[in-house]
């Protein structure tokens, strides 16, 4: 899996679950790039398996949402996207 956008945290439990054979919903947290287009990058990462819960706007787009372990490197390949990491709001 590629990780080059993931946390380390998230790398680790991406690992941990995929391991277990866990089909759970992991909560993520996913930072945007500056020129990122929001409805072209939601659009996408729902297509990928996303489901957003909330849409932060302002200087630093934060999508955060939920998604099934074995989505998470689809949406590693999404361009637009800075980084993603675990969200332990939920």
């Amino acid at each position: 899996m590629t990780s080059s956008k993931l946390s380390a945290e998230l790398t680790s439990i991406v690992r941990d679950k995929l391991e277990m054979g866990s089909k759970e919903p992991i909560n993520v947290k996913v930072l945007l790039e500056k020129e990122a287009v929001l409805e072209k990058v939601t659009l996408e990462l729902e297509a990928k398996g996303l489901r957003i819960n909330n849409v932060e706007e302002g200087p630093n787009v934060v999508i955060t949402g939920a998604l099934e372990v074995q989505n998470v490197p689809a949406i590693n390949s999404v361009s637009e996207v800075d980084k993603i990491e675990y969200d332990r709001s939920y």
